[in-house]
């Protein structure tokens, strides 16, 4: 039941809405010095970023006073406005500024009816980003209008109540920040380790053995092609069979570190697929990107699961010769140096891509085997801590979301 004080409306009642303006791309300055335009293309779902950013020159400043944004402001993408990391939706901060609104984006503050930090709530609940979904204009580039924005109905609690329950989400949105700066922190810290520990005798870090003393000896240096046996993938069947208990792994299943996103189609096993099927402690490298960055190029994942998968002929199966330890092998290819010379050898516009023969000349340093267990052993602890991190942020993510479902709804009343 609906607490009486509150009341259902909608946006339109209670948020300033400001569209972007049209600036002419010729007219774009290149000076690091000018005013930095936010486009569609710098929001992601809760940040923006600046990456590729175009500018306008700075001595226009004043007269484009109203599409200034300001500290606390929520900018939202019209164009392609839900993906599938979540709602382009970000506030601006203070490293953000100063920047100028530009068209196909909206600028939304609160109006005095509406507490602002309780507006940040309304914008990452599950109902906001359920009904964006629902009248986002399915076209070309799909999008949004600032009437459907406004028409999006809630229900609102007086102001002191949205304060106070602003404050609550708050405090559960500072936990889940803290949670993902320690998991960058803990992703940073694997990445020096990898490093230290993957550069070879001569200019890394070296590990104690099983006495106590560091591991002594040069590492051996060797190509690529000598260290390895491989098989190129199969192409996805025109029939997917979605109760078939094999996954189709394809360029969008890999992440950047070598891990999965996702488990792809299922597919049935035939006589062409049973030759492409990997098993447990497999290694599979993706050899195209369709990012014009090249960020996934080379990456490499483990197969650490019991489940069967199928790989498709952009990939790679990679088989380390016997005395290599498939962990170790695993985080060298996906090292930065390794992934380097990848890239290197890369071609392409578009979509980036690379012919796996001409990796075979890469040279590579392999400590003994048991210093390759060690190594595998620090960097597989160092995985497993961001791990843990990360199922903190879920569980934090999780108890905000039952939380919000509770509070913005009346069913559970705050303390005023």
């Amino acid at each position: 039941m609906v607490p009486n004080d509150w009341i259902h409306t909608t946006f339109e009642k209670h948020i300033d809405l400001l569209n972007g303006f049209a600036f002419k791309s010729v007219n774009y300055s290149s000076e690091e010095c000018d005013i930095r335009l936010l486009r569609g293309d710098n929001i992601e779902p809760g940040s923006l970023r600046w990456r590729g950013v175009k500018r306008w020159p700075a001595n226009e400043l004043e007269k484009l006073n109203k599409f200034q944004l300001a500290e606390h402001d929520f900018v939202i993408a019209m164009d392609r406005t839900w993906i599938t990391s979540g709602l382009k939706v970000a506030e601006v901060k203070p490293s953000d500024l100063p920047c100028l609104l530009v068209q196909r984006v909206s600028r939304i503050r609160a109006l005095p009816t509406l507490n602002q930090s309780l507006l940040r709530q309304y914008f990452s609940g599950h109902r906001f980003e359920q009904y964006v979904k629902s009248v986002q204009t399915e076209t070309a580039v799909p999008h949004i209008s600032p009437s459907q924005i406004k028409e999006f109905s809630f229900l609102l609690p007086p102001l002191p109540e949205q304060r106070k329950i602003a404050k609550i989400l708050g405090t559960w949105d500072k936990a889940i920040s803290t949670t993902e700066r320690l998991i960058d922190n803990s992703k940073q810290q694997k990445k020096a380790l990898m490093q230290q520990l993957l550069t070879g005798a001569h200019k890394g870090k070296r590990l104690l053995d099983d006495s106590g003393k560091p591991f002594e000896g040069d590492w051996e240096r060797v190509m690529f092609d000598d260290c390895i046996k491989h098989t190129g993938g199969t192409a996805l069947e025109k029939h997917v069979i979605d109760d078939a208990k094999h996954h189709f792994i394809s360029i969008g299943n890999y992440a950047m570190d070598g891990k999965y996103i996702d488990k792809g189609q299922r597919i049935a096993l035939n006589n062409k697929t049973i030759t492409k099927l990997l098993n447990k402690n497999d290694l599979v490298m993706v050899l195209n990107d369709k990012t014009k960055t090249g960020d996934i190029i080379g990456a490499t994942i483990l197969i650490d699961e019991d489940d069967k998968y199928i790989y498709n002929q952009r990939s790679e199966r990679i088989t380390p010769n016997e005395g290599i330890n498939t962990l170790f092998f695993w985080f060298l290819l996906n090292s930065s140096h390794f992934r380097a010379e990848v890239f290197s050898r890369s071609q392409g516009g578009t979509q980036i891509y690379v012919n796996f023969g001409t990796l075979k000349t890469i040279y590579l340093n392999l400590p003994s085997n048991k210093e390759q267990q060690k190594i595998a052993s620090v960097l597989t602890n160092a995985d497993k801590e961001t791990e843990l991190l990360e199922q903190q942020l879920d569980d934090l993510k999780q108890e905000k979301k039952a939380l919000m479902q509770q509070l913005l709804t009346g069913k559970r009343r705050v303390l005023v």
